[in-house]
């Protein structure tokens, strides 16, 4: 009985947590987020993705490499944005002022964006660009991603220059009309502004001119390109030349898609009347 008495009482049970939903974005960046997925309706926007997951370090020493990776620990971009084979085509950041206690030894986030060869739009946080801002500043991708399928029947490549703007970037790349069965000229001059092809590969650009406005054709024309069909070996294009090349493949696509093969008459249609 004594025995009993001095025994402690067991612990009472530890209560179960308790959890509620929490939300994920705040109304203004909600209101953003929709203004990113107008401007781009063919992308995969992802927002909070660590920058661990975008880069790693390229040094194959191990104790540099080490070093490096602390640039990379804890550290986020607002949002990546992908395309439909998700490849990364930039990344955007809402700035804010930086804390007083900041780490000095840090590279910027743009300076690694810029270190790493991709490309970075920027916008204060405080201060988030319009719809029609954000539609002027992410029209390049918008554009080129209009045509792409559901399946992701794009390029391969990363589209666009490595790139760091902290203002409201202004694109003059020419968006086709909705009403447009085929490329233009005009279209196809708006996605090569730098002019890789036409300054160092003069006869591609005419072909590619030349089959603008047959879809199926300059399909079958950008196709061999990529491929060593002519018993040679090519010397391959330059970086921009391939990027200019990918933009004009994405827009194409849609055509393709929008042209129908004519309707082939029927066994009845044929024997008719005979």
């Amino acid at each position: 009985m004594l025995n009993r008495l001095l025994k402690k009482a067991p612990p009472a049970p530890e209560a179960a947590p308790s959890f509620t939903k929490r939300r994920f974005f705040g109304t203004e960046q909600k209101a953003f987020y929709g203004r990113l997925r107008r401007a781009l309706p063919k992308c995969y926007i992802f927002p909070d993705i660590a920058l661990s997951k975008l880069i790693i370090p390229s040094n194959p020493d191990p104790k540099i490499k080490s070093s490096h990776q602390k640039q990379l620990s804890g550290r986020k971009v607002d949002y990546a944005v992908f395309d439909a084979r998700l490849h990364l085509l930039f990344v955007i950041e809402l700035t804010v002022p930086p804390a007083p206690g900041a780490n000095p030894d840090l590279m910027s986030i743009a300076a690694l964006m810029a270190n790493a060869g991709i490309r970075r739009f920027s916008w204060p946080k405080d201060n988030l660009p319009s719809t029609e801002q954000t539609l002027r500043a992410l029209a390049d991708y918008s554009a080129e991603n209009m045509g792409k399928d559901e399946d992701g029947n794009g390029p391969s490549s990363q589209l666009g220059e490595p790139e760091h703007t902290d203002a409201i970037p202004v694109v003059d790349s020419i968006i086709q009309p909705r009403g447009a069965s085929t490329l233009t000229l005009e279209a196809l001059a708006g996605m090569a502004p730098q002019g890789a092809l036409k300054t160092s590969y003069p006869h591609v650009w005419e072909r590619i001119c030349l089959f603008c406005n047959e879809p199926r054709h300059l399909h079958q024309y950008l196709h061999s390109l990529s491929m060593q069909d002519r018993g040679v070996k090519r010397a391959g294009f330059s970086e921009e030349a391939l990027n200019e090349i990918a933009r004009i493949q994405v827009a194409n696509v849609g055509y393709l898609q929008t042209q129908t093969a004519p309707e082939r008459a029927s066994w009845n249609d044929v024997f008719t009347d005979r």
